[in-house]
């Protein structure tokens, strides 16, 4: 009897958890609150399917002798790769990362129903055009990324009119993007607390949103052109296509870091335990980082026979933007230098200044490259890749964990993590960072000897380097799960003695039972209290 009871009761609950209500509040969450943590499970699913990727196709490049068979495979992931990072993760990672920055600035989401419509409509319009198998680069330069013959499939799966069904998904999929970023910023206006101006981290976040909003609709003009082109003959002129991609495709690299750079702001500062050294100079830094991010994109096509004069715009434009990116480090490093000393025992702290040192580690490498007489050398080699994933791998997503552990102390009342939860996570962090730095050096040091990107084919000479990159990515793939599972794992274990919820205005909030719990508390300190002085029959009550 005991046993049917157990059953009925966990059938009971399953039934609970899976009723109707609770479904249509995970699909479609209608507090801030619950569209952050939206966002922030796709950015995360987009996460664990560009790992897998990259780890099926590292596994490829650790043989030298592979078959011309293999190219296909490899290019498939490759391709898998790039799309669910660039049109996946970073604009569901961003957009988290805005949503925070508001939250923590007191505005809110008012329209939370077309937020989540919007979630859903992006990642399932692109998760579609990915399961055609795309077999020609996250970047999707003409004219490969419309064949369809004998020699060459841009879609393995995908063929026909079929094809430009595809493109038209990945169109749809960004143009729900760029309605959740306007609504965001429209949001953002509308809730801005009266006679305020915006704290540092929500500044940068809804600056950068502004960005994404006006950059997005060229790679959804891009998209529609090869969709035309597919279905209807549209003619594709290659130089104004490659415009109308790198106007997007230079500013998205900057979709979470710009933002992040916001976040750095927020937490260097406290956890160094003193002002920030400037804040002047981080608030007319959005202006140069905002403006700076969609002029440089032209450096993109170095290689192309661009005129004298568009070279020289190159060089003075890059080093405007790093400029920028510079005064933010100069900024930073100096508030951390001039502290009494920096909390790196927090987790939160921890994250923030692995992101902080992992920025300056991989964007130092970014200076020569826009220089024509050093692009044209490496432009095509593993020294760009080394920089990029060197950057994505500490200011991305270290950077991104320091907003997702703080988030998880925010939004449940009372919670933080245990003294060994704070240390698991901190060796998570750096069994993350150490191996993936090693490995984004030795990517350079390829790059730097000749190693070509985007091919299967190489030289014995550099099988080791890789070997030992994927290596070392087995590791450090380790270090995060650990980092961002322990973490999650007291979160959802967590019990303040009582129910904790989250209001409908995103404010979190105690239940009635864990309030009068903490009435008990403080009515046995004042008994206590009382005893000790002789006044037992005084006792005090809280009303």
């Amino acid at each position: 009897m005991e046993i049917k009871k157990e059953i009925k009761i966990i059938f009971s609950s399953l039934g609970s958890v899976f009723s109707p209500s609770k479904i249509k509040a995970f699909l479609f969450p209608n507090s801030t609150v619950g569209i952050i943590w939206q966002y922030f499970g796709g950015s995360l699913a987009w996460l664990i399917i560009v790992g897998m990727a990259a780890m099926n196709l590292r596994t490829y490049l650790t043989f030298p002798s592979n078959s011309p068979e293999i190219g296909v495979t490899y290019y498939t992931f490759l391709t898998l790769h790039g799309w669910s990072a660039m049109l996946g993760l970073v604009p569901m990672a961003a957009l988290t990362v805005i949503e925070y920055s508001m939250l923590k600035d007191g505005m809110s989401i008012r329209r939370t129903k077309l937020m989540s419509s919007m979630f859903w409509l992006a990642n399932l319009t692109l998760a579609f055009a990915l399961l055609g198998g795309p077999d020609m680069g996250w970047y999707m330069y003409p004219p490969l990324a419309v064949e369809d013959n004998s020699n060459f499939h841009a879609f393995l799966n995908y063929h026909g009119p079929m094809m430009g069904i595809a493109y038209l998904a990945l169109a749809i999929s960004s143009i729900a993007q760029t309605v959740a970023t306007v609504n965001l910023v429209s949001d953002a206006y509308a809730t801005k607390p009266k006679g305020q101006k915006l704290g540092i981290f929500s500044a940068y976040g809804v600056a950068f949103a502004v960005i994404i909003a006006l950059t997005l609709p060229a790679l959804t003009a891009a998209e529609l052109w090869y969709t035309l082109n597919i279905l209807a003959g549209v003619p594709i002129n290659t130089l104004l296509w490659l415009v109308l991609f790198w106007f997007y495709g230079h500013p998205v690299v900057y979709y979470v870091p710009f933002p992040l750079f916001g976040a750095l702001y927020y937490f260097v500062p406290k956890f160094s335990g003193r002002p920030l050294f400037s804040e002047k100079w981080a608030r007319w830094n959005i202006y140069l980082l905002a403006i700076g991010s969609m002029l440089i994109w032209v450096h993109h096509i170095q290689t192309f026979p661009v005129p004298v004069p568009v070279r020289l715009w190159i060089n003075l434009s890059t080093l405007v933007l790093a400029s920028g990116s510079g005064l933010t480090v100069l900024n930073l490093g100096l508030t951390v230098l001039t502290s009494k000393g920096y909390n790196y025992k927090d987790p939160v702290g921890m994250a923030t200044l692995v992101a902080l040192i992992g920025f300056i580690l991989g964007g130092v490498q970014a200076v020569p490259l826009p220089m024509f007489p050093i692009n044209p050398i490496v432009h095509n080699t593993y020294y760009v890749v080394g920089h990029f994933h060197l950057v994505i791998w500490t200011l991305i997503l270290i950077g991104f964990t320091a907003v997702a552990l703080d988030a998880l102390r925010s939004v449940r009342a009372g919670f933080n993590f245990s003294p060994t939860t704070s240390k698991m996570i901190n060796a998570g962090i750096l069994l993350w960072t150490i191996p993936f730095v090693t490995a984004g050096y030795l990517m350079t040091v390829e790059g730097y000897l000749g190693m070509l990107r985007r091919v299967i084919a190489y030289p014995l000479m550099f099988q080791p380097y890789n070997l030992a990159i994927s290596i070392l990515a087995e590791i450090g793939i380790a270090g995060l799960v650990m980092a961002l599972g322990s973490a999650l794992v007291e979160f959802l274990t967590y019990r303040a003695g009582g129910a904790v919820s989250v209001s409908g205005s995103s404010t979190p909030s105690l239940s009635m039972s864990y309030q009068n719990e903490s009435k008990n508390i403080e009515n046995f300190k004042l008994m206590l209290n009382n005893s000790v002085y002789g006044k037992s029959s005084q006792i005090k009550r809280l009303s």
